[in-house]
């Protein structure tokens, strides 16, 4: 029985696909959803594909869906040198929560030098017991409605470390007792609504704590700025990639002021990220991988949005 030729041609497309991905340079370990305890040593190794000259692979590991620029620190990080290119990595023992690995293989050819990459994402517990939640308060907005502030939620174990539990990927949750007054996003970004006071629970792992929040802005009369990063898109590598903020608004039709960071992927050099439209030159891959950015927008009354992410899909 002679099978239709679209589905000859679909079968073709899957196997070629199914090829370049086994052939690709790719992270063996951890794996995937792995769950590693803080302060403990992470064993990493990466596929490359036989006749590939890499020269060095660079292990970095970054906090989920935070952009380098947010943390004061700079993330920890091994260079492999030499075949096989395996390593490892003491994880900070103050960790907690969503981690993911990023290993970039540095490629050195006749026709020139470029880089591949991939990513993992995995999970830190500390090997100790969540004791209590702790908070700055009370939490007080005096500038504008629309003002978003982080709650800083933390941590205290048993194992007498403090960590930051702020983030939702720590499995933190919230939820605010007066919507009208303050709203809280699943990173713990509190934005002032209404003039008044209010509390915002944090729970997590059976533990809870009481955030009071004071709103009596000097601006009583703003609107928060909505963000809104534009939609997914696939992109051939090598190729000029324009981020799109254009569906991104202000109720009082004030002009904003745009923050681009990126949060997951290989680093890319993202030209004019405090505009409408930045762009970025898509890096070469050898399957396809997936480059996260994050924007934030401001009115020009200090009102800030919560974060919307867009997703750029990088093929060969």
């Amino acid at each position: 029985m002679r099978m239709p030729v679209s589905l000859v041609m679909v079968s073709a497309v899957v196997l070629a696909l199914e090829a370049s991905e086994a052939s690709a340079f790719q992270l063996a370990e951890p794996r995937n959803g792995a769950v590693i305890k803080s302060g403990g040593v992470l064993k990493m190794k990466v596929e490359i594909p036989q006749g590939l000259p890499v020269v060095r692979v660079t292990y970095t590991l970054y906090e989920e869906d935070r952009a380098p620029e947010d943390k004061v620190e700079a993330p920890p990080q091994v260079v492999a040198q030499s075949a096989p290119f395996e390593a490892a990595l003491q994880v900070p023992i103050e960790a907690a929560g969503g981690v993911r690995l990023l290993a970039v293989a540095h490629v050195a050819e006749r026709r020139g030098q470029y880089v591949l990459f991939d990513e993992v994402a995995f999970r830190v517990e500390p090997d100790a017991a969540l004791t209590g939640l702790q908070a700055e308060v009370p939490v007080r907005f005096s500038q504008t409605l629309g003002e978003v502030k982080f709650l800083r939620i933390q941590g205290t174990y048993a194992d007498k470390v403090v960590r930051d539990l702020t983030p939702g990927h720590t499995g933190t949750a919230y939820r605010s007792s007066n919507d009208k007054i303050v709203r809280v996003n699943a990173d713990g970004r509190a934005q002032a609504i209404g003039v008044g006071q209010a509390e915002i629970v944090a729970s997590n792992n059976g533990k809870e704590f009481k955030v009071r929040i004071v709103v009596q802005p000097e601006n009583r009369e703003n609107l928060p700025p909505v963000a809104h990063a534009g939609t997914d898109q696939t992109v051939k590598q090598g190729v000029r990639v324009r981020l799109d903020a254009f569906l991104s608004g202000d109720p009082e039709g004030r002009n904003l002021l745009y923050y681009w960071s990126q949060v997951r992927g290989m680093p890319v050099a993202v030209q004019d990220p405090l505009t409408l439209r930045p762009a970025f030159v898509a890096p070469v891959v050898a399957a396809p991988r997936v480059l996260r950015f994050r924007l934030v927008v401001k009115d020009e009354e200090g009102a800030e949005s919560f974060p919307a992410y867009v997703n750029v899909t990088v093929v060969p």
